[in-house]
């Protein structure tokens, strides 16, 4: 199987220059557990859908060379003819990969331009390699031929809730003794369809490391689906990483983040709270 690739591989690089380029549109779509809506006013639960379909169905497009690729959401105007703005609470829940994200395929290092609170950060850091397994499947997507491949990985269990947190089990008690709080993780598989026609080891997100372009991947609640590729638009493109805000490692963003999702629960939980004892003044 890996001899094939290769050679197909070989054949397609030998059809495309150096300095080719391209654009390729996706669309995506990601599911969530609605659970804890269930105990929500009809009306409220209605509305919160609706937002929530905007923020779970999302279109996007990435520019790719030989060499770079920079993928970003389609900018879609909302009704009134101007862009959502505020507190995007979804990303809490779906943990999209947001913001515009450059990868320079030669150097091995992205940039992932993200807004969190108003202030913005260019999260620079290597590409970990992706131990993809090929397995021998193939199937036609649009006119290219695409081939299979996986991964398996353990990922981290993510509750989300607008309720009451759950108490914290007394210190020395049998319930933190048996409960140590460890976060719960699941096996997820990732499946990739990529195509060697395209000779470009990049795809959507952060997504890449194969012989060829990815059109199809689907990731545990996301799918994300290649729905046009277009080479040497009219208009020469740019690929250039983004260059303005704070630089942070991932690492380093993901606490700022977590700290900061963590300082919202506790204004949210405080305002419950005054509005529970205003209320028992009151009576």
């Amino acid at each position: 199987m890996k001899k094939i690739l290769l050679l197909v591989l070989f054949f397609s690089l030998n059809g495309f220059s150096q300095d080719f380029q391209g654009k390729a549109y996706y669309m995506s779509k990601t599911t969530v557990n609605m659970d804890w809506m269930k105990n929500m006013p009809p009306d409220r639960a209605k509305r919160i859908k609706s937002t929530m379909k905007n923020a779970l169905e999302k279109n996007y497009i990435l520019d790719f060379n030989s060499n770079s690729s920079y993928f970003e959401e389609e900018e879609v105007l909302e009704a009134g003819g101007g862009q959502g703005r505020g507190f995007n609470w979804m990303q809490f829940m779906t943990g999209p990969e947001g913001g515009t994200l450059h990868k320079d395929l030669q150097s091995n290092i992205y940039t992932n331009k993200k807004e969190l609170f108003g202030k913005v950060f260019l999260i620079k850091d290597s590409i970990t390699p992706t131990k993809w397994v090929m397995t021998g499947e193939t199937k036609q997507i649009g006119i290219y031929n695409a081939y299979k491949a996986t991964i398996t990985k353990e990922v981290e269990e993510q509750a989300f809730s607008f309720g009451r947190r759950r108490a914290e089990p007394a210190a020395g008690s049998d319930e933190e003794n048996t409960n140590p709080r460890l976060p719960k993780t699941r096996t997820v598989e990732t499946i990739a369809w990529f195509t060697p026609d395209i000779p470009v080891s990049s795809g959507p997100s952060m997504y890449g490391g194969l012989p060829g372009l990815i059109l199809e991947i689907s990731d545990d609640k996301t799918s994300i689906l290649c729905i046009k590729v277009v080479f040497n638009p009219k208009d020469k493109i740019k690929i250039k990483a983004p260059s303005k805000g704070k630089v942070v490692t991932k690492s380093e963003f993901e606490k700022i983040a977590e700290d900061k999702a963590k300082e919202m629960q506790e204004m949210y939980q405080g305002r419950r709270g005054g509005r529970r004892n205003n209320a028992r003044v009151i009576r």
